[in-house]
């Protein structure tokens, strides 16, 4: 969209400076027409710079958790021979620790993320609204392939605000409470959800193949929601400082 835009911002500056030059200054219809076009140039300017914004925010990306020390070890118990340990650290908005570090163990490899999600209406992004301006999460559970979601580990505590938005203002206190404590009235009353601002309200459960030597950041993202990124095992985590 943004480039689309360019060209035309080019031909409208250009024509408006081919109107002073070359039209006599004091002809009041040619600074009507001059006048005409700086204004959409103007609008155009202005219409970019939001469709920026716009972009910016359905890009941006907030890293929310690390998993990382990962160990595989035989076990006779587990279905396909093998228990996985790892590390769980949920990060901040500044991605650093937040709570403390928990140690898991699962039969097999795989891990599921099971997370409650919200997302605002994109207005509301666009416009960095301090309340609707990103979307929210809870981490609901961790279970791996053998287990049933049922007996995964707990992590944030259902109805309750998550951790990761303790720090808010009483507003987004309040308005956080309520989003949670009602959130399957808002998931599924679409009239309800509209008043609140919000788009979508739904529970997401990526999982991804846990392996010795690597390391695994979630994002939440607005474009995508939750999303699971293996990189290099970055080593120890800093002492939480929360």
């Amino acid at each position: 969209m943004t480039r689309a835009f360019a060209p035309l911002l080019f031909a409208l500056a250009g024509g408006a400076a081919a109107w002073w030059i070359f039209t006599p200054s004091g002809d009041p219809a040619d600074k009507l027409r001059i006048g005409t076009l700086e204004a959409e140039v103007g609008r155009l300017e202005g219409e970019v710079a939001r469709r920026d914004l716009q972009l910016q925010y359905l890009r941006e990306r907030k890293r929310i958790a690390r998993v990382d020390q990962v160990e595989r070890a035989p076990d006779p118990a587990s279905p396909d021979g093998n228990t996985t340990r790892f590390r769980f650290q949920e990060l901040d908005e500044a991605g650093q620790p937040l709570g403390p570090v928990q140690n898991f163990a699962l039969h097999g490899d795989l891990a599921y993320f099971d997370a409650l999600v919200v997302k605002f209406d994109d207005r509301f992004v666009e416009e960095n609204d301090l309340l609707r301006g990103s979307s929210l999460l809870l981490f609901r559970r961790i279970f791996g392939e053998h287990q049933r979601p049922a007996e995964g580990f707990q992590i944030d505590t259902e109805g309750q605000r998550p951790n990761g938005y303790a720090n808010g203002s009483q507003a987004q206190a309040d308005f956080h409470r309520d989003l949670w404590n009602r959130f399957w009235d808002y998931a599924l009353d679409p009239e309800v959800a509209r008043q609140a601002g919000v788009r979508a309200m739904h529970g997401e459960a990526p999982f991804v193949k846990l392996v010795p030597g690597r390391a695994y950041e979630i994002e939440l993202r607005l474009s995508e929601g939750l999303v699971v990124r293996a990189v290099p095992d970055p080593g120890p985590v800093p002492a939480s400082a929360h």
